[in-house]
């Protein structure tokens, strides 16, 4: 169970991944975003700044200081809004209440990379080898679940096979696993 009153078992984001959770959620927002925001022909270009200041903040209630979306839907809108200084009574609503759903459940996915991107790190330093293509090709597209999940099958694929320090250290362990278990050979299926 979770020590603190939200469900969520996972680390919080830090403040220093912020910046990267921001990149990563404002491109795949949407469509609309990117048609106002994005172009320089949009209604709303001259705005690109304070969507960005406005996602990475609603990053920050979400996964730093843990508030919910309705919470900040109805409290935190001046962070979501823009509010032009020689008209009060012009307003633009950076982000939507369906927008800051998206932005949540955007900010979870990039949350569950960050992990797993952490785990094929820790495997890539237990395999104790150095790859150059590893490093300067697969490491910097790092960027969704799928390509880390390819990037592991590679690693897998590459260093099981050569022996080394690496050949056992795909297997896999479980919490539960009994230390006596691991002598016990393998049972091949009788067909």
């Amino acid at each position: 169970l979770s020590p603190s009153s939200t469900l969520s078992v996972q680390q919080p984001l830090s403040e220093g991944d912020m910046d990267e959770a921001t990149a990563w959620v404002i491109t795949r927002l949407s469509k609309e975003k990117e048609r106002d925001f994005y172009k320089e022909s949009g209604p709303h270009f001259h705005l690109l700044e304070a969507l960005v200041s406005s996602i990475t903040a609603s990053l920050q209630f979400l996964f730093i200081q843990e508030f919910e979306v309705p919470y900040i839907w109805a409290h935190k809108r001046d962070y979501i809004t823009h509010f032009d200084s020689q008209d009060i009574r012009t307003r633009v609503d950076l982000l939507s209440q369906e927008e800051l759903w998206r932005v949540y459940s955007l900010g979870q996915r990039f949350r569950s990379l960050l992990e797993r991107r952490r785990g094929l790190e820790s495997l890539y330093v237990k395999l104790g080898v150095k790859d150059d293509y590893y490093e300067t090709q697969i490491r910097p597209q790092l960027n969704t679940v799928e390509v880390i999940a390819d990037a592991t099958e590679w690693l897998a694929m590459k260093y099981k096979s050569s022996g080394g320090k690496g050949k056992s250290s795909f297997e896999l362990h479980f919490h539960d696993d009994d230390e006596a278990t691991e002598d016990r050979k393998h049972k091949l299926p009788s067909r």
